[in-house]
């Protein structure tokens, strides 16, 4: 097959080569049953990417919209060439099946992927949500409520997805929705835990947007504030360690006063530097350190220590 290719594709480092590629597709069709399609996809690799786009695009035009795998492959193909505008129509066909199959909350997941790298959030919020929840979708209060669109099977719920929605909703600068949200998709994998293993996160690495949402949580002295500060940044770490903020600079929407500034803290934080944290004025700060400040807390001298990152 040709090697050339119209452009980068957002999956570029998953499918590394053509054969990669296809032998994925064909992995799939045998899965389903459809042998003679997976021979016809591994033949494609003899042609060339033309007379693989005709293969792809007569297969995902030939079968009822209620069919998912053959349209979230034309997709694939699509944003495999770097092709994302056209790939996102069809993951949206794709993600709309009615067939009850796996393609349908994977392609909302890559969606939302395409979406929010064009800086989409608010739509790639909602394909993020159908790809977490499946059938299950949040009603205005944001607790789960059953409604019938499609019969997905939605019991496995992806952690990655979790953290993107999450990620998304603080680009969109709704950070007391991505904590709710976190905290709920907590409470879900602690009662339907993965079989890998756990994964532990010692230290957190949050930026301007989030720093006040914390101290707002330990504004109020006590243990209990205390405690929830200290949930609140483990949902956190686990969320920009596996899916940084989404947005053209890689940073959130941010506050006024809090732009550049970095706060690496613990997730076992100790009640005393969560104090001082709640009387820390950033922007103060700022003024006097200049543009990008970094903030850690220096366990020997029991104080935050404030340094410039340029």
């Amino acid at each position: 097959m040709e090697h050339q290719r119209n452009g980068e594709s957002a999956f570029g480092d998953y499918y590394r080569s053509e054969e990669r590629f296809l032998e994925e597709c064909a992995a799939r069709l045998r899965a389903l049953g459809r042998d003679a399609d997976a021979e016809a996809v591994e033949m494609l690799s003899q042609g060339t990417l033309a007379e693989a786009e005709t293969w792809f695009r007569a297969a995902a035009e030939q079968v009822p919209e209620a069919a998912s795998p053959s349209k979230f492959m034309m997709a694939e193909f699509l944003a495999w060439l770097g092709r994302n505008g056209e790939a996102e129509d069809w993951y949206r066909r794709a993600a709309l099946a009615t067939d009850g199959g796996y393609d349908v909350l994977k392609a909302a997941d890559r969606l939302g992927d395409l979406l929010s790298a064009r800086g989409a959030y608010e739509e790639a919020e909602a394909w993020y949500r159908r790809a977490y929840y499946g059938d299950e979708q949040p009603d205005s209060t944001g607790k789960p409520r059953r409604v019938r669109l499609r019969p997905v099977d939605f019991a496995s719920r992806q952690p990655g997805v979790a953290y993107k929605r999450a990620a998304t909703l603080v680009a969109m600068g709704m950070m007391a929705e991505a904590d709710a949200f976190l905290a709920e998709a907590e409470d879900y994998q602690r009662r339907n835990p993965s079989r890998g293993p756990a994964e532990v996160v010692a230290t957190a690495v949050v930026t301007g947007a989030l720093v006040p949402f914390i101290q707002t949580l330990v504004s109020k002295a006590g243990e209990d504030s205390y405690q929830a500060a200290r949930a609140a940044i483990r949902r956190w770490s686990r969320m920009l360690r596996r899916t940084p903020v989404p947005s053209p600079g890689n940073e959130p929407v941010q506050q006024p006063g809090m732009e550049g500034v970095v706060l690496r803290i613990s997730v076992d934080v100790s009640n005393e530097a969560l104090r001082q944290l709640a009387a820390l004025d950033f922007a103060a700060i700022r003024q006097t350190m200049g543009s990008a400040v970094e903030v850690s807390w220096d366990e020997s001298l029991s104080e935050w220590k404030i340094t410039s990152s340029r």
